[in-house]
């Protein structure tokens, strides 16, 4: 039986290698994460078109009641997909979606009243008072460039969540993650020193801990 475990492991893997999807291990950037952890730095594609609300819905409730305290007079999501959980939450408060094709353009069909926009992250664009980042982080190869991008366009709040290492594997695991999709994964102490290079961190919560989801919230410093 170990036999076949170890075998079907070292199926999987050079399987992923031929794919594209190998891990790397990187002895210099760790992203705050601990040293020897493998990221993977060729991750799959992941169509997030389909989904409602089935994940991050507590992060976006929280944004939503954040929006509410500070009066935002406008509200940006970066990585929105299927921008189903920003609507339904932001209903009468202006919103901007950032995503890449083809999303945005299923994004410009299907809420044709709400501004979706495609942006690169060196892009100059208006800054929102309070800004979303769902469970993307996670998809980024180098989250730096996306956390320059979120410093650029946060005027007030930023929320921002990811998956917490720790809650998926009950162990500390040491990369690349299960999840093809992913580049790495955090756990809540990496992330919030993580994070903390460009924001302060107000709040950091586990949100949902069957879907092992952490949230912080940020302000400037």
């Amino acid at each position: 039986m170990l036999f076949t475990r170890v075998a079907l492991r070292r199926w999987r893997y050079f399987k992923a290698e031929r794919e594209g999807f190998a891990e790397s291990l990187s002895t210099e950037i760790q992203y705050g994460i601990r040293a020897k952890y493998r990221h993977r730095f060729n991750n799959a594609f992941f169509d997030d078109t389909l989904r409602k609300d089935e994940y991050q819905r507590e992060v976006y409730e929280e944004a939503s009641r954040i929006a509410k305290d500070i009066s935002a007079r406008r509200v940006a999501d970066v990585g929105c997909g299927s921008g189903y959980k920003l609507v339904l939450n932001f209903p009468n408060t202006p919103t901007i979606g950032y995503d890449l094709e083809p999303t945005v353009s299923f994004l410009r069909a299907t809420y044709p009243d709400r501004e979706w926009l495609s942006a690169a992250f060196t892009d100059d664009v208006e800054p929102s008072d309070l800004v979303i980042c769902a469970d993307v982080i996670e998809h980024i190869p180098d989250p730096d460039t996306l956390m320059d991008f979120l410093v650029k366009i946060t005027d007030r709040r930023l929320v921002l969540s990811t998956p917490e290492r720790r809650l998926i594997y009950g162990w500390d695991h040491s990369g690349p993650p299960k999840n093809i999709a992913h580049c790495r994964e955090w756990t809540q102490d990496e992330f919030i020193t993580y994070v903390s290079k460009w924001f302060k961190v107000d709040d950091a919560r586990i949100t949902n801990k069957s879907q092992a989801t952490q949230m912080v919230i940020c302000s400037h410093r």
